[in-house]
């Protein structure tokens, strides 16, 4: 923060739920996965949800803050799907290279995305983003 003039601004997308992240119907599978990433993430010293705590520690720090929760509904024509699309392969590769998934897992995990993925009216519920912007005085 020190390096943030005097009426500088700074803005952060963090995010706030992870759990939120779901598709529509459904699927027990993809919970399955989102969970075991969080699990993941948190075992390793880190924290998903660290947008719950940046605000006051920004205020702690001296600076005003402005929040708002960014979240999206999508079916899968939109572009916004292709990113948490994108991080499912990685992801379950990231995995079962932990040895939190078999193969045999993930490939059903896969599976069960791609039949959601493919199924009309399906949609892509993105985690809970909290967009801070935070400015000094």
């Amino acid at each position: 923060v020190g390096a943030l003039k005097p009426g500088g601004v700074l803005v952060l997308h963090e995010y706030l739920d992870y759990s939120t992240w779901r598709i529509s119907p459904r699927s027990a599978a993809f919970e399955g996965f989102v969970a075991e990433v969080i699990e993941t993430w948190r075992a390793s010293g880190g924290e998903p949800d660290i947008g719950l705590d940046l605000p006051r520690w920004l205020e702690e720090l001296g600076l005003r803050v402005e929040l708002r929760a960014i979240v999206d509904v999508v079916p899968r024509s939109s572009f916004v799907w292709e990113w948490p699309r994108a991080f499912i392969g990685v992801g379950l590769k990231r995995l079962v290279d932990l040895g939190r998934l078999t193969p045999q897992q993930a490939g059903d995990t896969s599976a069960a995305f791609d039949a959601a993925e493919a199924a009309p009216g399906t949609l892509m519920v993105t985690p809970i983003v909290l967009e801070i912007i935070a400015e000094r005085g």
